[in-house]
């Protein structure tokens, strides 16, 4: 009998809440997932283009433009950074839309480089 309720010198039931503790210590320690989706706009946009050859600037806006910027802050809004992978020729990617929450740490850059500018400025 003490076979059947024990597993070694624990009981089962005990076995049984650390491995759920350590199910849910893991789901608490685990990364989120990236929230990036990609898109290779460029193309999309061209493919689209060009299949409506001759129409008017209206629809191709009304067709084309208006879907690609409803879907693009539909996912932003879901908190998704969206990243055209369209290159240019220097190979460069870019950022297509951003979430909400997203800091912008322009100011601070162009505050770093005044003050190494300042600081150059100083030092001869």
């Amino acid at each position: 009998m003490k076979k059947m309720l024990l597993a070694g010198n624990l009981p089962y039931c005990a076995v049984g809440i650390l491995l759920v503790g350590a199910f849910y210590l893991g789901h608490l320690l685990s990364a989120p997932p990236a929230r990036i989706a990609v898109a290779e706009k460029g193309a999309v946009v061209l493919e689209a283009v060009l299949a409506r050859a001759g129409e008017s600037q209206e629809t191709l806006e009304k067709e084309i433009s208006q879907p690609i910027v409803a879907l693009l802050n539909h996912y932003a809004a879901m908190g998704f950074v969206v990243m055209d992978i369209s290159k240019d020729d220097a190979g460069n990617m870019t950022v297509a839309a951003l979430p909400k929450e997203v800091v912008d740490i322009t100011p601070l850059l162009r505050e770093a480089i005044k003050k190494s500018a300042s600081q150059a400025q100083v030092k001869p």
